[in-house]
């Protein structure tokens, strides 16, 4: 097939053989009637793409696709069947994505755990940041560091466990720092 351009032969290798998980996501948006029509626009679409090689999940790109086309309709539809209705509150999907707050909150423990293991044993420390930041596998921790197998293990039960006790103590202290006060109790006006 000299004939077909490299786009097609992605698209054969790609994208249609997920063809059935479009129509389905297609006719639960949209209903069964329009699926076909609404996964061929998506084709369309996808076949008009300026870069197909950048595409990097072409399944999940096509449904992403087909879910915009979807909302596109809806949007545009001057009469929605009740059962849609559903659907379109399907379409306002929440972001993901952690709010500033969360981001924050987030770095500021990182930095804490940071803190707590500077105040570790050298060894220990080390073992427990090529375990639980660089993600390194105890073998390959005693490997690098010429001890044993036993002796990384030990050095993060260690390591965890202080940081654990530090913690705490951090957590009490706080608590000391701002008590609880207990909440009002209302009185009935008579």
């Amino acid at each position: 097939m000299s004939w077909l351009r490299d786009i097609d032969r992605w698209f054969m290798a790609e994208v249609l053989p997920h063809a059935a998980a479009y129509r389905a996501r297609a006719a639960h948006l949209c209903g069964a009637d329009e699926a076909d029509d609404l996964v061929q626009e998506a084709y369309a679409r996808v076949l008009g793409s300026q870069n197909h090689q950048a595409i990097l999940a072409p399944r999940a790109f096509t449904l992403t696709v087909v879910h915009h086309l979807a909302l596109e309709r809806l949007r545009r539809a001057q009469v929605v069947r009740i059962e849609l209705l559903a659907s379109m509150q399907l379409l306002e999907v929440a972001d993901s994505a952690p709010d500033a707050f969360a981001v924050a909150a987030g770095r500021s423990e990182l930095r804490r755990l940071e803190q707590l293991m500077a105040t570790l044993p050298p060894q220990c420390a080390r073992v427990l940041h090529m375990r639980k930041v660089q993600g390194m596998a105890p073998a390959a921790i005693a490997e690098a560091l010429s001890i044993s197998l036993s002796t990384v293990e030990k050095h993060i039960a260690k390591g965890l466990a202080l940081m654990i006790k530090a913690r705490r103590a951090d957590e009490a202290q706080a608590e000391e720092a701002c008590p609880v006060v207990p909440p009002h109790r209302s009185r009935a006006l008579t």
